[in-house]
């Protein structure tokens, strides 16, 4: 896919880095683009039926206790797995010790293992912001975006549209008032 002859490649990348005494720990965040694995091994839960009264077919009870409880335990699950996919991607040299990528109930431990490996809260919320911004678009993100082409569209309007040389006649073969040749610019 190309767009303006471009060639677009890859996901989205944000980049955190952060300060050690002995050298700065870099992590790189790229934008998880297939769930397929997640779905596969946390399948999203679906409520149970009900019978209403007056309602001859069965419904789905969205507020069942049980339902909202796996859907947040799922919710956090998903989050886990793309703040870790995120990682995985783009800092391929991270290494965890007790997150096996193929068994959701280890993917909480990440935030445990940066506590102990000396992160402060502060370091982990950024690094989990840092997936989630690679992962999205916020609204200063895109106003960014739109701010960096408009001031490209100046650049171009205000470089190559107008004339740099002043005339030294003009089209009846006279010289022209003050025809001193001036350049613009």
């Amino acid at each position: 896919m190309k767009m303006s002859g471009r060639k677009i490649q890859g996901p989205n990348e944000e980049i955190l880095v952060l300060p050690r005494p002995d050298g700065d720990l870099v992590f790189k965040a790229k934008a998880v683009l297939d769930y397929t694995v997640f779905d596969s091994l946390v399948p999203q839960p679906k409520p149970p039926k009900m019978r209403k009264r007056g309602v001859s077919e069965l419904v789905e009870d969205n507020k069942d206790k049980n339902y909202l409880e796996e859907l947040q335990n799922w919710s956090t699950k998903r989050m886990d797995f793309m703040i870790l996919e995120s990682l995985r991607t783009g800092t391929p040299e991270l290494e965890w010790e007790t997150v096996d990528s193929n068994n959701p109930d280890t993917w909480k431990n990440y935030e445990k293992e940066l506590r102990e490996a000396g992160f402060t809260p502060v370091e982990i919320n950024l690094l989990n912001a840092t997936c989630i911004t690679a992962n999205s678009l916020s609204q200063s993100k895109l106003d960014e975006a739109r701010d960096r082409f408009l001031a490209s569209q100046v650049e171009l309007t205000s470089n190559g549209s107008s004339p740099q040389d002043v005339l030294r006649s003009t089209r009846s073969g006279e010289p022209a008032k003050g025809s001193e040749s001036v350049r613009l610019g």
